[in-house]
Parts: structure tokens; sequence; C-alpha cells
């Protein structure tokens, strides 16, 4: 009997072991309610410890407490761009699969430079007066996770991605999105607006959250340092000559008085883009994500929800003043803030155990390159007319006068086909003439032609990266690559000592190393030091989330989320 009754309470015991443990799997594989994507465009991986001790516990130092931290997360293509970054972030691929081969780019059939999501059978919607400079994400080759979200649910989930730039909405967004909405200063007093391709109106609370002004009543602030100025000694003086004067103010110092300088910004049209260089522009964004969470009721059905969350204005600052500025030391310390705030709305609304968030760059910066010049590092501007002008030179003296370029956009450059065929010549030797002679000019690395990046395959190494950001049909004929150091500026003529703020766009870490780091449901604490690349993101979702790869993903599974 004795026996009989000690099998009977083994048999109980392993009875409920298998039921917690299967109880506890199912748990551990249930989905997220709510996915969010914070990417802050322009960060740098270095800003989450550069600031470190100056954050507070509830934003970025709540990342790197309780979050999977993969330090070693490098973009891995070329151009190094908000659009790209954005793209590939959500595609998982490169812009050689997805497309988007830059902020712009010249098109072939049109002969014109055309944007992003430039879509002009597309009109916006929301704004105050009728802007014709309609957008969608019709250039985008490749489906996104937020595509394949929808289409795995029924479209029963809901995506809503926001941004302050319009690419940073529309991008993550992908075709299907529930609500794509950025900030409008050209044709409203900063609303949010959106698109027809999505929409016929905006939703009633988004009129209603426009109709609370805010935009304007942040512009009625002055901005100046969260804490005294003197403490911000990671950064260079206030008054330096590495950064412009904003508003007819005789220098290029705190405080900002946006309440005065709208005035003046009030005579081109420009009054409301102030808020892309005022940290208020990452709290408006703030309140409409919250917002946005809560009137769509995101995370709320058993339907698995994403939110895309996109800061352009850190952006905006590092083109400004610089990296190594004052004004963006002090956007990091009131952007932790924010991103606090954002915590506390989603652990309040969804539940610490609900929600998935990771936060991640669509690219990096370099420091100001007369900054870098005063400080003995290397520095210089391509001289992309003058390298044009000898190429032409270059190419009339070998083969006779013609008109040789059709026209350089960014690393591209783009042959004149028509003088080619005209003069019964070969296009691949002519790209490869080309390119042996820029290689020859100061400044350029490396230049591969349209013909070497479509019959060769690159593994490694900075032919890779460009490679992977080459699109037949719409990159140049040759793609260059400059120096470590050496940056594209807007004025290629302009001289190191007069270049104010930063760019970015190159193959280098300064460029390319972003932070991305997982918290919430599902994810373990800790950090890997092992190579990783921002396509490795929207796979890593397809395991989480057990639905389908976008289509063109060429990115791995982050496996350190799944030990």
């Amino acid at each position: 009997m004795r026996n009989i009754f000690e099998l009977y309470c083994f048999t109980l015991i392993l009875i409920s072991i298998a039921f917690f443990s299967t109880s506890a799997l199912a748990q551990q594989n249930e989905s997220p309610k709510l996915v969010v994507g914070v990417i802050i465009d322009q960060m740098r991986a270095d800003y989450l410890y550069k600031y470190q001790e100056r954050y507070g516990e509830d934003g970025f130092k709540r990342l790197l407490r309780e979050g999977f931290n993969f330090k070693n997360t490098n973009v891995n293509y070329i151009p190094s761009e908000t659009a790209p970054g954005h793209a590939s972030i959500y595609t998982g691929t490169t812009p050689s699969y997805h497309g988007i081969i830059g902020n712009s780019w010249f098109d072939r059939n049109t002969k014109s430079v055309i944007g992003n999501v430039q879509d002009n059978q597309e009109k916006i919607i929301g704004s105050v007066v009728e802007n014709p400079y309609g957008t969608s994400p019709k250039n985008l080759l490749a489906s996104t996770i937020t595509d394949e979200l929808k289409k795995g649910s029924n479209f029963k989930s809901k995506v809503i991605s926001i941004s302050i730039k319009d690419r940073g909405a529309v991008l993550p967004g992908g075709k299907s999105a529930d609500g794509v909405y950025w900030h409008d200063w050209e044709s409203s007093p900063g609303y949010f607006v959106s698109s027809s391709y999505y929409m016929k109106d905006v939703p009633n609370w988004v009129t209603k959250f426009n109709k609370q002004e805010k935009s304007d009543t942040y512009l009625n602030e002055t901005w100046n340092t969260l804490y005294p100025i003197e403490t911000y000694g990671l950064s260079a003086p206030d008054d330096n000559s590495y950064e412009p004067s904003l508003g007819e103010k005789p220098s290029p110092t705190f405080p900002y008085d946006f309440k005065t300088m709208r005035e003046k910004y009030r005579e081109n049209g420009t009054e409301f883009q102030l808020l892309w260089i005022s940290p208020k522009g990452n709290t408006l964004l703030t309140e409409f994500a919250i917002t946005a969470m809560q009137e769509e009721k995101l995370g709320k059905d058993d339907h698995t929800d994403f939110l895309n969350v996109s800061y352009s204005v850190p952006d905006v600052i590092g083109h400004t003043f610089g990296p190594q500025s004052v004004e963006m030391e002090d956007i990091y310390l009131r952007l932790d803030k924010d991103i606090a705030t954002l915590f506390k709305a989603l652990d309040t609304d969804i539940g610490k155990e609900n929600y998935t968030l990771f936060l991640t760059s669509d690219h990096g910066a370099i420091e100001n390159v007369s900054f870098l010049k005063d400080n003995q590092q290397d520095a210089a501007i391509a001289r992309i007319t003058d390298d044009g002008r000898k190429l032409e030179a270059f190419l009339d003296a070998k083969y006779g006068n013609a008109s040789w370029i059709t026209t350089v956009n960014g690393n591209n450059l783009y042959l004149n086909k028509t003088t080619v065929d005209e003069k019964k010549l070969s296009f691949p030797i002519i790209q490869k003439d080309a390119a042996n002679f820029l290689m020859t000019l100061p400044g350029v690395s490396l230049a591969l032609t349209a013909d070497d990046l479509q019959t060769q395959v690159y593994e490694e190494g900075i032919r890779n990266t460009i490679q992977n950001g080459y699109h037949v049909q719409r990159s140049g004929d040759i793609l260059i690559t400059y120096t470590s150091g050496t940056i594209i500026h807007p004025n290629p003529n302009i001289d190191v000592d007069d270049v104010n703020g930063t760019v970015h766009g190159s193959g280098y870490s300064y460029d390319t190393q972003v932070p991305l780091i997982w918290i919430g449901k599902g994810i373990t604490k800790g950090e890997s030091v092992r190579p990783v690349h921002p396509v490795d993101i929207a796979p890593s979702l397809s395991m989480l989330l057990n639905i389908s790869l976008p289509s063109s993903s060429q990115g791995k599974p982050l496996s350190e989320l799944f030990e």
C-alpha cells in the first residue's frame, strides 16, 4: 500500500512539474502585446556612455541597467544616411535590395533628383494649406517587419509610425500602416500630418492634438541649459567657431529665445521648423506618441501592435552645431527625460511584461572637421566639383571633347551614357577609366564601377559596404569613397575652417557605429560585443513574433535574445 501511495505522490509531482513548466514556456513564447521601435536620428553609440553620469535613472540608464545591449552595432552599407537607415532597420536588408540608396538620388527616367519618399501622385493630409509635395512608401522595394506583422495577423494588428521627419515615419510604417504621421512646418503651424496614401482624413484624435497648438506654445519658450552651463565639461566652450549664430544672435551661445527668433524666421516661412532645433521637438513627439498609443488602444487586444517613434531633433542639432557642442549635450540630457516619460506611459498603459522595445539609430556622425583640424586630427573636404572638372578634362583628352558627366549626387557619379553610345565606346571601359583616374585624386580612397559591383562579390571591408549600398537601377555608374576624416559637404568649395556642425554618410565607424538595446517582454539583461548590424533587428522581430521575414531580409536574428 505504501509503495502505491509513494508512486501516486511521485506521479502528482511529475504532473505538477510538467504543468508549471508548460505554463512557464507558454508565457515565455507568448508574443508581446506591443512592440516599440525607438530610432534616435544621428545617435552615436558613445552618447550612451559619454553623458551617462548625468542621465536620470529612468531613461537611458534604465536601458543599460535592464536591457540587452549590443555594443558593437554598425551600419553595413554606404551611405549612412537617414532614409537608408530607417529602411534598413525595418526591412532587414540593405539599399542593394530595398532601393532607398540615399536621402535622394538621380532618377535616370525623369533626369532629376528625387526624394526618398517623394510621391507627386499623393498629397499631404491634415495641413492647413494645400501642400503639393506628397509622400508615400512607393520607392521602398521590400516589405517591412511592420508589413509582415499586418499580414501575419490578417491585418488585425495595428501599426502606427511617427516622427518629426516624413521619412522617419513613412519608411518604418511600410505599405500597410494604420497611421503614419510627421511634423509639418511648411503648410501648417507645426501640426502632425499624414499622406493620402494612408488615409483620407487624419483621425479626430490627431485633429484634437493639433488644435492644442503645442508647437506654437513651445516656440514661445526659451531654451537654456538644463544645468549650470559651467558643468558642461564634456563639450567644447559654448562660444566657438564651429557653430553658426542663429536668428541674428551675436554669438552661437545659450540661451535661445525662440519667441524672439521666430519673428525673424517667420519672414521666410520657416518659423515652425525652429522646433526641429529645440529640445521641445523631442517632447512634442513623445507627447504625440503617448497620445497615439492611448487613442489607438495599442496593446489592448490579442494581436500584437507596433509603434515606431523616430526622434529627428538630435540629427538637426548635429548638422547645425556638431557633436562637440553644448547644445548636443543638453539635447541628450533632456531627451533622456523624454525617454523616461515614454517608459512611464508604457509601464502604466501596457504593463512592463507586455511590451518589447528596441532603441537604435540610423547612423552616427563625425566630429566637426574644423574642430578636428584644430586638434590635429584628419579633416578635409571632398572637392567633388573640382574632381568632376578634372575627370571631364581627362576623358576629353583621351576620347575627345564631350559632356561626360550627367551629375554627382553624394558618393554616386552618373556618367552620360548618351555620349558614350554616340562615340561607340564601351561603357564598362569608360567606367573603369573614370574610376582609375578618380583614385589618383587627393582624398579619394576608392572608386568602384557599376560593372564591378554587378559582376564581383565583395565579402568584407569597404568594398562590401559599398556593394551593400549599390542598387542596379538607382545608383550611379561610379561609387566613390573618401579617406577617413574627409566629408562630403553641401558646399564642396568651402574651407575646412569655415565648416559649422557636422555631416555623415561614410563607411567609417564614426558614421556607422550606433546603439542597439532591447528591453521588455522576453528580453534578458546582458550585453554582447559580437559584431551585429541594424539589419538584424527585423529578422529578430520575425522570430520573436513568429511571423514571416520581410521579403528581402538579409540580416541574421540576434541569437543572444533567444538564449
